[in-house]
């Protein structure tokens, strides 16, 4: 089994996380969809839209001495990043026999060239009941409307 096959891992849903209009910031364009493909076995990612553009201006325009890279490339490993770093947190929940909390902190150097904070906010869309993942640095996910709806 390569690396990057899926692992499936059960998770709980906890009563206590945010209920927002995640419909609403995806066609608002405030979130994105981190990934390409999902065939419905995970919850789906989203990053704000402020972390994909510095994603395509640190990967796909930047300067120096970094090859850049083609948007679809940069998706392609994004939905791989977002993809381990979710199988390690709802595994650790798991573990524990605890539902997955609203928020985790992880360091990565996802979104820079160093490694820094990684806020991860595990969401329900109010319309539709989905549980839904938002990753990103925490100052662009605190740039986000993510109060919680009856």
């Amino acid at each position: 089994m390569s690396d990057d096959a899926p692992r499936m891992v059960a998770a709980r849903i906890g009563d206590d996380l945010p209920r927002v209009d995640v419909i609403e910031l995806a066609n608002t364009r405030r979130i994105m969809h981190a990934e390409r493909h999902n065939d419905g076995s995970r919850m789906p990612m989203f990053i704000p839209a402020a972390s994909w553009a510095r994603l395509l201006e640190l990967h796909c325009t930047g300067e120096g001495d970094r090859p850049r890279l083609a948007p679809s490339r940069v998706m392609d490993g994004l939905e791989r990043a977002l993809g381990r770093i979710m199988t390690e947190v709802v595994r650790h929940d798991a573990a524990q026999d605890a539902p997955l909390r609203p928020v985790y902190d992880v360091t990565s150097d996802l979104f820079g060239a160093e490694e820094g904070p990684v806020e991860i906010r595990m969401l329900v869309d109010r319309t539709t009941g989905v549980a839904c993942m938002l990753a990103g640095p925490p100052a662009d996910i605190a740039a986000l409307p993510l109060e919680m709806t009856s």
